[in-house]
This record gives structure tokens, sequence and C-alpha cells, in this order.
């Protein structure tokens, strides 16, 4: 089965909040973004990170995977949505993820900012532009992987490679078919009735 675009997309989200989340911090306060990121209590991200790549490395290992089974079946799957569409959806998602986690952060993690100032205060609004490019970066990668794997399908079909589209059968021997014999002609058929006996007449 091939993976849908939007399970591939989901893989890579992870990835890309996490990038948004430390870019903000790190053009708001350059060098003294570790000092600020373990004041306001964002110290769990130590364990995000790990997981995130174990995402995108799965992401990864599934595309080489689609590539083989386009390789070997000559289809590429079905055709995704157009390019500004991903972006778009891409960029709001990561603008969203951001804001609930930081207001998660603001009313749980001491010393972290509430409200709208934990979200777009202290330079947070950099993370509008951030979720825009990051999200033209996930698009990007959803439409190479599927040019790939158009490109890769492409190459089966010129290549005369077979094409998967029902399970193969058992070889099995035609059928014999003898012709009825005439049952005269076999060994059990039945005896002739015995001729008339002549009548002598007086």
């Amino acid at each position: 089965m091939i993976l849908p675009a939007r399970i591939r997309a989901a893989a890579l989200m992870p990835a890309a909040v996490l990038t948004v989340h430390q870019l903000r911090y790190q053009l708001a306060f350059g060098g003294h973004t570790d000092t600020k990121l373990a004041s306001e209590g964002h110290s769990y991200l130590g364990a995000v990170a790990p997981l995130a790549a174990m995402l995108v490395a799965i992401a990864a290992g599934v595309f080489i995977a689609g590539l083989a089974r386009a390789r070997r079946d000559g289809e590429a799957g079905q055709e995704g949505r157009s390019f500004l569409f991903v972006w778009m959806l891409a960029a709001a998602t990561l603008i969203g993820i951001y804001a609930v986690q930081e207001l998660v952060e603001g009313m749980l993690a001491p010393g972290h900012p509430a409200g709208l100032l934990g979200v777009f205060g202290e330079g947070g609004l950099w993370a509008v532009p951030l979720a825009v490019a990051l999200g033209a970066v996930v698009a990007v990668a959803l439409r190479v992987a599927a040019a790939a794997k158009r490109w890769v399908a492409s190459l089966a079909r010129d290549d005369g490679a077979p094409v998967a589209s029902r399970p193969r059968r058992w070889l099995r021997p035609a059928p014999i078919f003898m012709p009825a014999l005439a049952p005269l002609a076999l060994a059990a058929a039945g005896r002739a009735p015995p001729a008339a006996a002549p009548v002598l007449s007086r």
C-alpha cells in the first residue's frame, strides 16, 4: 500500500514544529537562547527532539520503499493536493501548534509568560514567518517525493517491467478430452439378438 501524502506530512510536522520553536527563540535571544529556554520550562524539548528525528527517519524509509514499489509496479499512486494548498495548510498548522504549545507552557511551566504575551511577546512574532517558511519546506518535500515516484514509475513502464495487476495463479496442465466411442466398439458391448428360426411349411 502506498502511504497517503497526509500521513507523510504528519511524519514531517513534529520536526517542523520543533524547528519553528527553536528558531523563534534563537532569533529573539541569540546567545542567551539556552538560558531563556531553561528559565521558561522548555527542558522537555530535549526528549522531543529524538522522537521528531525518528519520525523523519521513518518517513524517509517509507519513501524509499515507495520508490521501490513504484519501480516494480509502474504505479505512482494518486495525485495529491496543489502545492499552494499544502503550503498554506502546513503553515497554518505550524502556527496553530506553536500557539497552543506556548499557551500550555504559560499555564504549566513556572517562569513562562502566560496568555498572548507568552505566544507572541518577546520575539514570538518570529514564529509566523518561520511557520510560513517551514510550511513551504514541507510542501516542497511532499511535491518532490510525488515527482520522484512518478518518474520511477515511468521508468518501469518504459522498460517493460511487469506491472502487478492481479495475483498470479499456479500453472495447471490443460485438461485432455477423449472422444466418446460408440457402444459397439467397446469390449463390453451387448450381444446381438439371435436370428429368427425359419418356419417350415407343410
